[in-house]
C-alpha cells in the first residue's frame, strides 16, 4: 500500500512539474518615464476577495510590478465591495473572479453591483477582467449592470489571427486589420500598432462604449475550448458575434471603466506543457501589451 501511494505521489509531483502557469519574473517591466511618484500615488486595490484566479503574489505579479515601476502603490481589496471599503479608493481591478459561495453563478452579490455601479458613477475608476468559461459567466451579472455582454464561451476571429502563431484563440489587432479602435489609450504617447490577446471572450456593448479591441465580422464564439481551438464548422458548437470587442472603455457619470474579455495580455506568464514552454502576456515579443497596459491604467487615473 505504502509502495502504491509513493508511486501515486511520484507520479503526481512528475505530472506538476511538466505541466504549470506561473508569472515570468523575467519579462521586460521597465517604464522609461514613470507617470506618478510613489509618495503621491493614486490608491490603487486588486480584487482578492471573490475567490480571484489571477492574484498580484502569483499570476498577476508581473502586473503589479509594472504598475509599480509606474510609480503606483497597489493594494488588495480582501473584503466584500461596500462603500466604506471603496471610499478612498481611486482605481478598483478586477481579474477573473468566480463565485465565493458554492452553488452561486455570479462573483458578486447583488448588493455589491449596486455600491460599484455608484461608486463608479461617483468618480471611482474601475478595470474589469473576465476573460472564457468558466469567468465570463461569474462576471455577467456585473457586467450586464454596466450595459455590457459577458457569457461562458470561447472567441475565435479569422480576421485576427497571426498565420505566424497559428493558435486560433490568439488574436492579432493592429491598425492594418482594423482591429485597434480610435481611442486615447491606444492613440497615446507610447506608439501602439500591435496587441495579441492569448484567447479569451467577446464582449457585446451598447453605445455608450468605445471599442479598443475590435472583433471583425467574422468573429464566433464557441461553446469549449475544443472546438475553438479546431474552428469547428459544425454550427451548432458555436454562433456568430460580428463586430463585438475584447476591450471596451467608458466615462460613466464622474467615473471611468475598461472591460476586457481577456486575462493573460495584462500580465506575463509562462505556461509550460511537458517539453513546451509558452509565453503568454507582454513578454510575447513583436507586440506592444506592455504599452497597452500602461494606458489603460493611466487613462483610468487621469480623470
Amino acid at each position: 500500500m505504502i509502495r502504491k501511494l509513493l508511486v501515486v505521489v511520484l507520479i503526481g509531483s512528475t505530472f506538476l512539474s511538466c505541466v504549470y502557469q506561473r508569472a515570468d519574473m523575467k519579462a521586460d517591466m521597465s517604464v522609461e518615464a514613470p507617470e506618478f511618484l510613489p509618495e503621491s500615488s493614486p490608491v490603487v486595490c486588486f480584487d482578492a476577495g471573490h475567490n480571484n484566479f489571477h492574484e498580484i503574489s502569483s499570476t498577476y505579479e508581473p502586473f503589479a510590478k509594472l504598475l509599480r515601476n509606474d510609480g503606483i502603490h497597489m493594494d488588495e481589496h480582501t473584503a466584500p465591495f461596500t462603500p466604506v471599503s471603496l471610499e478612498n479608493t481611486d482605481l478598483l481591478i478586477i481579474a477573473n473572479a468566480l463565485p465565493v459561495v458554492e452553488g452561486e453563478s455570479s462573483a458578486f452579490t447583488r448588493e455589491e453591483i449596486e455600491v460599484l455601479v455608484s461608486w463608479v458613477r461617483s468618480g471611482g475608476s474601475l478595470l474589469l477582467i473576465a476573460d472564457h468559461e468558466p469567468f465570463g459567466n461569474a462576471a455577467a451579472d456585473l457586467a450586464q449592470a454596466l450595459g455590457v455582454g459577458m457569457e461562458s464561451v470561447w472567441t475565435v476571429d479569422r480576421d485576427r489571427l497571426d498565420p505566424e502563431i497559428d493558435r486560433s484563440t490568439w488574436l492579432r489587432y493592429s491598425h492594418e486589420n482594423g482591429g485597434l479602435g480610435d481611442h486615447s489609450i491606444v492613440n497615446g504617447d507610447d506608439e501602439i500598432s500591435h496587441i495579441l490577446t492569448f484567447t479569451g471572450q467577446s464582449l457585446s456593448f451598447d453605445s455608450t462604449w468605445t471599442p479598443i479591441l475590435k472583433l471583425s465580422s467574422q468573429a464566433r464564439n464557441y461553446f469549449s475550448r475544443e472546438h475553438a481551438s479546431k474552428v469547428s464548422e459544425d454550427t451548432s458548437t458555436y454562433f456568430p458575434v460580428p463586430n463585438q470587442a475584447q476591450l471596451i472603455a467608458c466615462e460613466f457619470g464622474e467615473g471611468r471603466m475598461v472591460i476586457a474579455g481577456e486575462a493573460a495580455m495584462f500580465t506575463a506568464q509562462e505556461v509550460r506543457i511537458f517539453h513546451k514552454v509558452i509565453r503568454a502576456g507582454f513578454n510575447y515579443e513583436g507586440y506592444d501589451n506592455k504599452e497597452l497596459v500602461l494606458g489603460i491604467v493611466r487613462w483610468l487615473l487621469s480623470k
